[in-house]
């Protein structure tokens, strides 16, 4: 049996397979391990997976995708915690990109995007991610994500770019004021997470034109600076996940018919198509794709 995770800094959606058919998915807390302590991503697995009676007799393959997992030591925190609870299992851990790149190509080659909390891009060859621009993070980058949007937002209210009616509107529906926010992106745990909670707020008034020109003007820059500089085959589709892509679709589209990109496909769910690719992907090229 396959545990396969998909895991970003709110949630984890987790699927069972066996090989041949998903047989059981849930959702369980988020994590960074860039960011998360140990206790943390510790408490999020447990929770997880007790209180879905995941047991370790029967998960052989651990599949584990997540945004924090881009180097040996973030990697190996994440995979001593799920060690701890699956002991005989074979865990395989992968960063968000990758997850990307399979959800929405599989086998095939193509540009694989991320527009959630964050945002990230790269060219997927040979199920990996072969190349890629930084993202740089929610302060040095994140063009386009719900961070990089709700910043934006936040900018323009308070230092009085929008009328005083958007602060109004904003701080009554959203149930903040000024000394809020403040505390929000600079004393909170997660404020990249706290910036892109606006993005609802944003999405009930994306018929407004100067907030939906401020979305445009987030995914301009995104296809400026994460796709455009990247060297990539003219000829390969561009295909995104994440939360942001799903709901601003229309926007994000437009952007891209102005960079002349056509974007093939947006996946809401990536858990679906990842237990998929697992499933179809012969054991040989699983144990190829994992080989460094």
């Amino acid at each position: 049996m396959f545990l396969i995770a998909d895991c970003g800094a709110t949630k984890c959606d987790w699927a069972i397979s066996d090989g041949n058919e998903c047989v059981k998915t849930f959702t369980g807390a988020g994590f960074n391990p860039v960011h998360s302590k140990d206790d943390s991503i510790f408490a999020a697995i447990k929770n997880a997976v007790t209180a879905n009676e995941v047991s370790a007799k029967v998960i052989t393959d651990i599949f584990f995708y997540c945004a924090g997992c881009i180097d040996e030591i973030s990697s190996d925190k994440v995979k001593g915690a799920l060690r701890y609870f699956f002991p005989d299992s074979r865990i395989e851990t992968f960063d968000d990109l990758t997850a990307a790149g399979r959800a929405i190509f599989k086998t095939d080659n193509g540009i694989a995007c991320i527009l959630g909390t964050g945002c990230n891009a790269g060219v997927y060859t040979d199920m990996k991610i072969q190349d890629h621009i930084p993202p740089l993070g929610y302060i040095l980058g994140d063009e386009g994500s719900g961070t990089s949007i709700g910043k934006r937002l936040i900018n323009a209210i308070y230092k009085k770019e929008l009328p005083d009616e958007y602060r109004e509107m904003f701080e009554r529906e959203c149930m903040l004021n000024y000394d809020d926010v403040i505390y929000g992106v600079y004393r909170s745990d997660t404020p990249a997470v706290f910036l892109s909670s606006f993005m609802p707020f944003i999405h009930d008034h994306i018929n407004d034109l100067t907030l939906r020109n401020l979305v445009l003007t987030e995914f301009d820059m995104f296809f400026n600076r994460n796709i455009i500089r990247l060297d990539r085959p003219k000829s390969y589709c561009v295909g995104f996940v994440g939360s942001v892509a799903v709901h601003f679709a229309d926007i994000l589209k437009d952007a891209a018919r102005f960079h002349g990109i056509t974007i093939s496909s947006i996946v809401q769910k990536p858990i679906q198509r990842l237990v998929e690719f697992h499933n179809e992907t012969p054991q040989q090229k699983k144990e190829q794709m994992n080989l460094n």
